[in-house]
């Protein structure tokens, strides 16, 4: 059985840029959704599509987690127990 065709949306850390900019420009702690969701109004994209909102939630929340280990993001939890993410100061 062939291998299925990969889906190439983002150029070569295209998105890592993009969630980076995304925490630095908010004042407040993010989710991936929310990040997602801001990455779709910017690139002009569907956000009714909700198939590829939550393909790029979950990329945007792997991306993030590789960020944290990298010890580029924070993560936390919010009152309601959901992952909120912040850019690390330094």
């Amino acid at each position: 059985m062939p291998r299925q065709k990969r889906n190439v949306i983002f150029g070569r850390g295209e998105l890592t840029r993009a969630i980076l900019s995304e925490l630095r420009d908010s004042d407040r702690p993010l989710s991936s959704r929310d990040i997602a969701q801001s990455i779709v109004a910017l690139r002009g994209d569907d956000a009714r599509d909700r198939k590829y909102v939550s393909d790029l939630v979950k990329r945007v929340s792997k991306a993030l987690r590789q960020q944290r280990e990298e010890g580029h993001v924070r993560s936390a939890k919010d009152d309601r127990g959901n992952q909120v993410w912040t850019r690390r100061t330094r």
